[in-house]
């Protein structure tokens, strides 16, 4: 009943909305700024990072509010936006969820009305898009924060070259994490039904080009490397001075250094990067190795992802 409930809401405040939302599309054509996108694999750190760069700089990005919202983020970002409170971060995730309406959130169900949610994907599918639509939402959202818009969203890693041709000079920020402790948080995660629910062909979140394989233990392996392979890959392809790879220890070890490394990186392309005097950034963060598998998938997760050692972290 509950569930009844929050959809009947969601669907009369969308249809509330809509006739403002229109409004909103239609005066934010072009972005001031270039956009910012956070790729990486998940469980790499990717929603620590998110929260960082959203909590120690001005930047717009979808909140929850706006996910919730997600046919009028504009609209709902606009009205509701006077009645949550300001964002305080703890620095806490849960499987890629930030708590409280006003925290930053992946927009999933957002991209999710222009995108789809699996195999790579590239510019050929842009005149098959509402390109118009996707390109103001963005930047409207850009406009009511008065600062440039960034949006993490693992999904973001296997559409570099498609997010490049719909925003051009758009920006990339991978966070790249050991890759044995990220398999084993993938493999840990599907066990406990932690996360995104598997598709049709059981595959676990962001499917990259090289997914496949017999075990879980592969499936996870092929996904650390794939990620990483196919962000090398594409990013190489427009160009590298727009991508930044961010260390995922050295971010935990040292958040202050990482965040004006990131400031260097972007300002150059002509982002403000204004730090937020309000949310002073943490001295560091514990880093914990993850616990080894069982004796023989250990053995397993450390043969296949020695495969291919240009995709683990350099």
């Amino acid at each position: 009943m509950k569930a009844l409930a929050k959809s009947i809401t969601r669907s009369t405040v969308h249809t509330l909305l809509a006739p403002f939302e229109s409004r909103m599309i239609a005066q934010h054509p072009i972005a001031r700024w270039p956009h910012v996108f956070i790729l990486g694999a998940p469980r790499s750190g990717t929603s620590l990072f998110y929260e960082l760069m959203t909590t120690g700089f001005e930047f717009a990005y979808f909140s929850n509010l706006a996910h919730r919202f997600y046919k009028t983020p504009l609209a709902a970002t606009r009205l509701g936006g006077w009645m949550i409170a300001p964002h305080s971060p703890a620095y806490q995730s849960d499987y890629g969820h930030i708590s409280g309406w006003a925290a930053p959130n992946e927009g999933g169900w957002i991209w999710q009305r222009w995108l789809e949610d699996g195999p790579w994907t590239d510019e050929r599918v842009l005149p098959t898009l509402p390109v118009d639509e996707i390109r103001a939402t963005l930047a409207g959202m850009s406009a009511l924060a008065e600062a440039p818009f960034i949006n993490k969203n693992v999904m973001h890693s296997n559409r570099v070259r498609l997010l490049d041709a719909l925003f051009p000079g758009c920006l990339f920020l991978e966070v790249r994490r050991d890759a044995s402790d990220t398999a084993r948080s993938i493999i840990r995660a599907q066990r406990r039904n932690k996360g995104p629910k598997p598709d049709q062909q059981a595959w676990w979140s962001v499917r990259p080009s090289n997914a496949g394989g017999d075990t879980l233990i592969e499936r996870a392996c092929r996904q650390v490397l794939g990620v990483a392979q196919d962000i090398e890959r594409d990013c190489a392809h427009i160009g590298p001075d727009r991508h930044l790879r961010v260390d995922y220890e050295a971010l935990c070890a040292n958040p202050e250094h990482t965040l004006k490394d990131v400031a260097r990186f972007l300002r150059p392309h002509g982002l403000p990067v204004t730090p937020r005097a309000d949310a002073p950034v943490p001295t560091g963060f514990t880093l914990r190795a993850s616990k080894p598998l069982a004796e023989d998938e250990e053995a397993q997760l450390v043969r296949l992802l020695a495969t291919q050692p240009m995709a683990v972290k350099s």
